[in-house]
C-alpha cells in the first residue's frame, strides 16, 4: 500500500516546494480479520522541504504518526481495556503488555478534556495487571467520558483526585464499597451524597449465593455444571430446571429464592418502600441457615444509607 497524492505543504515550515527524499516499508497492524491476525504493508514516503531542508514522513490518514497500530485498532484495545485488564486484552490480541499498557493510557488522557462534570461521578478502581496493580479512575456516569485517573487505589490516591473534581459542579457520587474511596470522598465533600452502584451490591448477593452452592454441591448431580444456570434470573430458567433445584436441594432454593428476591429492591417506587423493603430482606436473611447470607447482611447494615 502507498499514498498517491504527496503532500501539499512542509510539517514543519508550512513551505510547499517538497522534493521526495526516500521510501520506506512500515508493517502496521489492524484489526484481526476472521480471527487471523492482519497487518498492512505500507510504502512510506519520505520528503525533504527545499526550505527549512528537513526531511519527514508524508502523514497517514488510518495510522497515527510514529505508530505500528491503526487508529481502529488503538481504539477498539481501548475499549477493550475499559471493560477487563490489560494483561487479558495483551493474551487476546498476541501484542505485548507493555505496548497495550502505553495504547491505553496515551487514549485515556486523549478522553480527558471535558472539564465541567454532569455532577453525577463514579469513582472506581481498574485492573491494569490483574492481580497485582490497581489504578483509580473517575467517569462522568451521565457523559460516560473519564474526567481523572490516577496510581494505586488507596486513600491517598482517591484523596488527590477526588480534589481536582473540586470546581467541576459535583451533585452525587458513585462508587462500589471500597472503604478508601468512601473515607476520601466523605473528608473532602461531606455534603455531597454518596451512592454505591447497583452492580456491586448486587455482585455480593450473587456470590453469597454461590458460596451457598458451593457447600451444597454434592446434593445436585452435575451442579457444578450448573453453576450459570443458577445464577441466572429466573425468567431465563425452564420450569423443568427450577422443579429439578427444588426437588434435589432444598436449601439450594432457598438460598436461590432469597438471592432473587433481593433484585425487588430496585423495583421499589419511592424511599420509603425501598428501606422498608430491605430491612424486610435483611430480616429474612439473618434467618436463614447461611451464613453467607449473614455476612452479607452485616455489609448491607454498614452501607444500608448508601444504597438506599
Amino acid at each position: 500500500m502507498e499514498t498517491i497524492e504527496p503532500p501539499n505543504r512542509c510539517i514543519h515550515c508550512g513551505f510547499s516546494n517538497l522534493k521526495r527524499h526516500d521510501k520506506r516499508l512500515r508493517r502496521v497492524r489492524d484489526m484481526n480479520l476472521f480471527h487471523k491476525h492482519l497487518h498492512l504493508l505500507i510504502h512510506v514516503k519520505r520528503w525533504r522541504c527545499q526550505n527549512c531542508k528537513e526531511v519527514f514522513s508524508e502523514p497517514l490518514s488510518s495510522v497515527p504518526s510514529g505508530s505500528h497500530q491503526t487508529y481502529r485498532l488503538q481504539e477498539h484495545i481501548f475499549e477493550q481495556c475499559r471493560d477487563t485488564t490489560i494483561s487479558y486484552v495483551s493474551r487476546q490480541l498476541a501484542m505485548s503488555y507493555k505496548t497495550i499498557e502505553r495504547i491505553y493510557y496515551k487514549m485515556a488522557k486523549n478522553e480527558i478534556q471535558d472539564k465541567q462534570t454532569s455532577g453525577v461521578v463514579g469513582i472506581d478502581e481498574i485492573a491494569v495487571r490483574k492481580g497485582h496493580r490497581y489504578e483509580t479512575v473517575v467517569t462522568d456516569i451521565i457523559k460516560g467520558n473519564v474526567h481523572e485517573m490516577g496510581a494505586d487505589r488507596d486513600y491517598q490516591s482517591a484523596l488527590e483526585i477526588l480534589e481536582r473534581l473540586e470546581d467541576r459542579g459535583l451533585k452525587t457520587l458513585v462508587m462500589d464499597m471500597w472503604w478508601p474511596f468512601h473515607k476520601a470522598a466523605k473528608q473532602l465533600y461531606p455534603d455531597i451524597p454518596i451512592v454505591i452502584d447497583k452492580y456491586h451490591v448486587v455482585q455480593k448477593v450473587n456470590h453469597a449465593f454461590d458460596q451457598v452452592r458451593k457447600a451444597h454441591n454434592a446434593q445436585i448431580k452435575g451442579l457444578k455444571k450448573g453453576r450459570f444456570a443458577l445464577l441466572k434470573r429466573p425468567f431465563r430458567l425452564t420450569e423443568k430446571q427450577l422443579e429439578e433445584y427444588h426437588e434435589e436441594s432444598p436449601e439450594i432454593a432457598h438460598a436461590y429464592y432469597l438471592k432473587e428476591w433481593f433484585y425487588d429492591l430496585y423495583e421499589q417506587s419511592t424511599y420509603e418502600e425501598a428501606e422498608a423493603f430491605l430491612n424486610t430482606w435483611i430480616e429474612q436473611a439473618k434467618m436463614s441457615p447461611f451464613s453467607a447470607f449473614h455476612e452479607y447482611t452485616k455489609t448491607l447494615d454498614t452501607w444500608k444509607i448508601h444504597i438506599l
